[in-house]
């Protein structure tokens, strides 16, 4: 009996050892190596400053070299096409905007199914805006306006961010535009609408806040879903019963096959980068949101914008 006591100790003493040996074998190791950090736009842009404001905090968590790299030839493709191309193991990361998803319908070669999300780290917003002097007070007026007149909306391409805003909004208000389009982004869209050339335009905050404090044009309504730190006075569509909102994301990505175990290491490395004072400072002075969403939760909200952004580009005739 005693020898049969001790040959179940033994017997408990491998299986344990066993599944102890089981467990570190399949425990990932990540990272391994430095790890490169590709932008498909050049320095100095709004994802150019994100990514390098990110790493500080996420080179401290992974302890790790993070190094940045920005490729922006072939319109962002060549970017796109290390990420999708790469080994499934984490070791290269890259960040855009709902820009990627709009890519294919532009004529760049992306394989959006290569692109696994890592997390969301900011959120901003588009924000209707008229000229100074034009005579509607709030955004119904403008929309009674639009009703019976077909008023100019400015956008910086068919099938682009602030182009698919325009028709979410004329969706939203049952209403319809003629679109003028100014290509070179924001800038010559304001301009044209302060000249008068246009009667609306949507662009971010941010890069509408001179203009509007120069008083060369204003704005009647945000179209996030809460008030806008840098414009509080000015109603949400949704305060104003224009049921629409128009999140303009920036995430983090790495290639279609990454195992649970490092995108969940790399999700949590992203929100330490947001944590990061320098990430912070620059979200501050830009008037961004920190919006966090981890692989899982980015995922699904990513496959939600595809369906979306398909959705709308069939409404406006592009393939």
């Amino acid at each position: 009996m005693k020898r049969f006591g001790l040959f179940c100790l033994f017997v408990a003493g491998v299986l344990t050892l066993l599944s102890a040996t089981g467990a570190k074998e399949t425990k990932v190791k990540y990272p391994n190596g430095d790890i490169t950090f590709v932008n498909p736009n050049a320095p100095g842009g709004g994802n150019d400053l994100l990514m390098r404001a990110l790493i500080p905090g996420m080179k401290a968590y992974l302890g790790v070299n993070i190094i940045p790299e920005n490729k922006p030839a072939s319109r962002g493709a060549v970017a796109a096409m290390e990420i999708t191309n790469a080994k499934p193991d984490g070791q290269k990361i890259y960040i855009n905007s709902q820009t990627l998803l709009l890519m294919p319908y532009g004529g760049i070669d992306v394989k959006i199914e290569g692109f696994q999300p890592v997390a969301q780290i900011v959120e901003d917003t588009g924000v209707v805006l008229v000229k100074a002097d034009a005579p509607y007070k709030t955004i119904q007026e403008f929309v009674d306006a639009a009703k019976k007149a077909k008023l100019k909306v400015a956008h910086n391409g068919s099938g682009s961010l602030w182009h698919l805003a325009a028709v979410m909004f004329a969706k939203a208000a049952k209403v319809d535009f003629q679109y003028v389009v100014y290509t070179g982004g924001g800038t010559p869209m304001m301009t044209a609408l302060a000249a008068g050339e246009v009667d609306m335009v949507i662009v971010n905050p941010a890069e509408s806040k001179p203009l509007i404090d120069a008083g060369k044009i204003k704005p009647l309504a945000v179209m996030s879903e809460g008030k806008h730190p840098m414009l509080t006075q000015v109603p949400t569509c949704i305060e104003a019963g224009i049921p629409v909102t128009f999140p303009v994301w920036r995430g983090i990505f790495t290639t279609k096959g990454t195992s649970e175990e490092i995108l969940s290491i790399l999700d949590k490395a992203v929100k330490a980068g947001t944590e990061g004072e320098e990430f912070k400072k620059l979200v501050q002075t830009t008037g961004l949101e920190i919006k966090y969403r981890d692989h899982k939760e980015f995922t699904k909200f990513f496959e939600e914008q595809k369906e979306l952004t398909a959705q709308l580009m069939k409404e406006i005739g592009i393939k």
